[in-house]
């Protein structure tokens, strides 16, 4: 490739870089630095399937990478050097398919075959097959008028029967003249092909070095003369993207597609009669549709004949080929329509070339052929995982997700612009167009495979499935794929879960097991997280379950997320297991215990009182006991003036929030275990169903953080955020129900020592939180309790943080018994009917708060709370006396 073409390919990429990709850069670091708890479901939405196809495409671009460097220079200097010494053809053959094409299209591809045949030293068969006299006439006057005439026989076949017809005649043509040298190449081309000058000698060389070279394919370009930018820039993103592609195939000796616009073969193989029977008629059986005869695809004929006998391919980078292309259908119809054609010749292919096995095709290439059916799934596993989870959780998930798509969209475009395709400020909105609109057209293509069609001028062909249960079942089986799918999909997200049914009772798991014997190893330096991830994934879903981690030090490379009930993580003791968090980010945590919110399943139909239990919804919503919803009500202005709220007055986040759990439900009737504490009202509250994680235990260790060589003591009274990538909770639980941590410690914490968030009946017993690294503004170093309700913190020790918080719609939880160095702050945002009771608080000077603070109602970050928060006995001070210590209430 010349230095120049790159250079300018790779300026092109530096618009769209600065246009989309810097933007959503910044906004996805915005993202995870601000939006608490987003970072793990983007994480999750790219599941299995993410992972395959993000690897997928590295190794693809590496190994792309590799052949242009370093394999294609090799070979092309070999070939080169042999052709410089070897005995060129005395005769080759020439192809062409043109119907019906417009007389400058015919022109300019005449002219261009012609003049590379003049840079060759052999003599020339070109076979035109034509549609009409005048398509004969133009193409012959082109002929005549070339100063190469004498070098080249000029046969014309008619087309009448279609391109599988014509080609089999134009290549019994070819056999007839052929007189079985070894080194003679036969070029199938299509009548729009225009061949760069010298590109018919750069390729000839190959076929002379290499014996074992059955067919090569080149680099492809478009040239599109109407006003459509949309379709020349689809064009050339889909040969900036094919260019990529086919040199990492290639590194195998092997292609995926010997495509009809220019590909060379060796003549002794297009000669064989076999070859040409499979041009003029070839078919598969289908379990539906039968036999399958090909109306168009002969490329991917051709590419199975000489795959499935061995032979080796090649992709010849250097040798450009420009198809002219008229395009006047209106750029989406374009964009579905030929992609449906492409698919349906490439899927109809795809069942026998995998048959061939990896070790006839090798495991690269067939590897490539089996993504060839899963990349149709793959390509909407993010966006569907995202659109999952603005629904169950965050409508934001869907800009963060197109954030995340758009830069590597952004490596894409370098990657292209590298191998030398230049690109627009159009390509990554059709690369994201491509990936999405493409796969469903592919998927409908696997499911129609008797679909057929091609059209050119007035020649059209279909053929479909006949009758009406081969009409049917296409549909409904695809249908019943994307069901699947969608169920793969919230199966990964934890929307849906498997049901818990021990089919062998003999198989039920142990209630106990010793993390040390799956690779938990205490005291050696290594990552722990990632085996004991790996051991609560094994274990979900098989009842209770203990397992006891080790005395020693545990290293964390990466969090740990509990998302199944019934499992406790038990230590050794709080000084004898000590888990050292190396985690480096933000809005994670070391142990996370992570359910997940579901979709609105109601709205009350009528009232709830404070203190009422039933409810009435507006329509029936399938509950059962144990169930837990969220119930939730919008702010209104009414709401602002009964807190008395002068700053704060905005949509988000709902104050009115409730965790509830369902003690009985019939029809539109729910009753549920206990009361919420405050009123909602009828038709603005909405009901959803939560899916949380229950009856987990943590108990019997200590997790702390390290921050490189830094000493904690320099964060002490230091309230600012020292170390802001590391804003890492200790633990954390959101979306659980019936959580105990008990004498667990937490030093030196990131960000939160404990942060407790849509949470009810949590208990956190004897346990000791000493320190944190962040203690700034935006919220960091907090015990916090946020939406949780009906919890308990006793027994506990608190020091070197900035707050104990209760905030955010939190009620009926119970601080008590504790020793306190911080503020219990009641932080605002409708917190209602929580008790401070026995707090022992030893504040030291240099901690800016008294022992417990009220938001104010001129406050900014959060409203006023709402009724019934108490302190129950005086707490202890060794300076300022409590605000609003024995009444916190407005």
């Amino acid at each position: 490739m010349k230095r120049t073409a790159r250079s300018q390919a790779l300026l092109s990429v530096a618009g769209p870089l600065l246009v989309f990709g810097l933007p959503a850069a910044l906004f996805l670091w915005w993202g995870r630095t601000h939006l608490h708890g987003v970072e793990h479901g983007i994480v999750v939405a790219l599941g299995a399937f993410g992972l395959w196809r993000y690897g997928w495409q590295l190794l693809n671009y590496v190994r792309a990478g590799i052949y242009a460097t370093w394999y294609y220079p090799r070979l092309r200097a070999q070939a080169e050097e042999v052709a410089a010494k070897a005995h060129w053809p005395d005769r080759i053959f020439i192809v062409v398919a043109s119907y019906l094409e417009e007389p400058w299209v015919s022109v300019e591809s005449m002219q261009s075959l012609m003049s590379n045949i003049a840079d060759v030293p052999c003599k020339a068969t070109v076979v035109v097959a034509v549609g009409s006299d005048g398509d004969e006439a133009l193409i012959a006057s082109v002929y005549r008028a070339h100063p190469a005439r004498g070098q080249v026989e000029l046969v014309f076949q008619r087309q009448s029967q279609g391109k599988r017809a014509a080609l089999g005649h134009a290549l019994r043509a070819v056999a007839r003249r052929h007189r079985d040298e070894p080194n003679s190449v036969t070029v199938l081309m299509d009548g729009d092909s225009w061949l760069e000058p010298g590109g018919l000698a750069r390729c000839l060389p190959f076929f002379l070095a290499y014996r074992d070279l059955g067919a090569a394919t080149t680099n492809e370009v478009a040239f599109i003369p109407n006003r459509s930018l949309w379709h020349r820039d689809w064009f050339g993103l889909k040969f900036g993207q094919r260019h990529v592609l086919f040199q990492s195939h290639s590194l195998s000796n092997k292609v995926l597609t010997l495509t009809g616009r220019f590909s060379i073969f060796r003549t002794s193989i297009v000669v064989e009669e076999e070859f040409i029977a499979s041009i003029e008629r070839d078919s598969v059986d289908h379990w539906l549709h039968g036999e399958l005869k090909f109306l168009m695809g002969d490329d991917k004929s051709s590419w199975f004949h000489v795959l499935r006998k061995g032979w080796n391919m090649l992709y010849l980078p250097d040798v450009t080929c420009c198809s002219l292309e008229s395009r006047e259908t209106p750029f989406f119809e374009a964009s579905v329509s030929l992609p449906y054609r492409w698919f349906g010749n490439t899927l109809r292919n795809n069942p026998r070339a995998l048959a061939l096995g990896p070790a006839r095709v090798g495991g690269f290439i067939w590897l490539a052929l089996l993504d060839q059916r899963l990349s149709m799934w793959t390509s909407l596993v993010g966006l569907a995982g995202a659109v999952a989870l603005a629904v169950a959780k965050s409508v934001l998930f869907i800009p963060l997700y197109l954030a995340w798509a758009v830069i590597v969209r952004s490596l894409q475009l370098l990657v292209i612009g590298w191998h030398g395709h230049a690109v627009t400020m159009r390509t990554i909105p059709l690369m994201l167009y491509t990936q999405w609109v493409g796969a469903l057209v592919k998927i409908h293509a696997w499911h129609h495979l008797g679909d057929q069609s091609w059209s050119k001028g007035k020649a059209q062909q279909a053929r479909g499935a006949r009758g009406f249960v081969r009409r049917l079942v296409p549909g409904g089986v695809m249908v019943m794929s994307y069901l699947l799918f969608g169920a793969a999909v919230l199966l990964a997200h934890s929307m849906l879960r498997w049901p818990a049914i021990p089919l062998f009772a003999a198989e039920a798991a142990p209630t106990a097991i010793d993390a040390r014997q799956h690779g938990v190893t205490p005291d050696d330096g290594r990552d722990d997280a990632a085996a004991l991830q790996a051991l609560l994934e094994r274990v979900a879903g098989r009842g209770p379950v203990t397992i006891a981690l080790p005395g020693g030090v545990l290293d964390f490379h990466r969090p740990v997320v509990i998302r199944h009930s019934d499992v406790s993580l038990a230590g050794a003791g709080r000084e004898q297991t000590r888990i050292v968090s190396h985690i480096r980010g933000t809005d994670g945590a070391v142990i996370r215990v992570e359910g997940t919110r579901g979709p609105v399943i109601a709205e009350l139909a009528q009232p709830l009182a404070g203190d009422a239990r039933r409810a009435t919804l507006d329509r029936a919503a399938a509950l059962q006991a144990g169930d837990y919803v969220w119930l939730r009500q919008p702010n209104d202005d009414a709401l602002f003036r009964q807190l008395g709220s002068r700053e704060w007055k905005r949509e988000q986040p709902f104050l009115r929030q409730s965790m509830l759990k369902v003690a009985s439900s019939e029809g539109n009737a729910v009753e549920f275990d206990t009361a919420a504490g405050i009123a909602f009202a009828a038709r603005a509250s909405q009901l959803m169903r939560l899916r949380p994680v229950q009856r987990v235990r943590l108990a019997d260790f200590r997790i702390e953080q390290r921050n490189g060589t830094q000493d904690i003591a320099q964060a002490r009274f230091r309230y600012e955020n020292l170390a802001p990538e590391l804003a890492v909770d200790g633990i954390s639980l959101e979306w659980t129900a019936d959580v105990a941590i008990e004498r667990v410690g937490v030093f030196n914490a990131g960000r939160h020592p404990l942060a407790i968030e849509n949470s009810s009946g949590f208990l956190v017993q004897d346990c000791v939180l000493d320190g944190a690294w962040n203690k700034g503004d935006g919220g960091s170093g907090y015990l916090r309790i946020a939406r949780a309700f009906h919890g308990k913190v006793e027994g506990c020790k608190v020091r070197n943080i900035r707050h104990i918080a209760v905030q955010w719609s939190s009620a009926f939880n119970r601080i008590e018994n504790v020793d306190s160095e911080v503020d219990v702050n009641f932080h605002g945002g409708y917190s209602h009917h929580n008790e401070v009771h026995d707090v022992r608080f030893a504040i030291p000077r240099e901690h800016k708060w008294g022992p417990v603070f009220v938001t104010p109602a001129n406050a900014r970050w959060a409203p006023p709370d709402g009724p019934g928060n108490r302190v129950t006995a005086s707490p202890s001070a060794n300076r300022a006396p409590p605000v609003h210590a024995a009444s916190p209430a407005r």
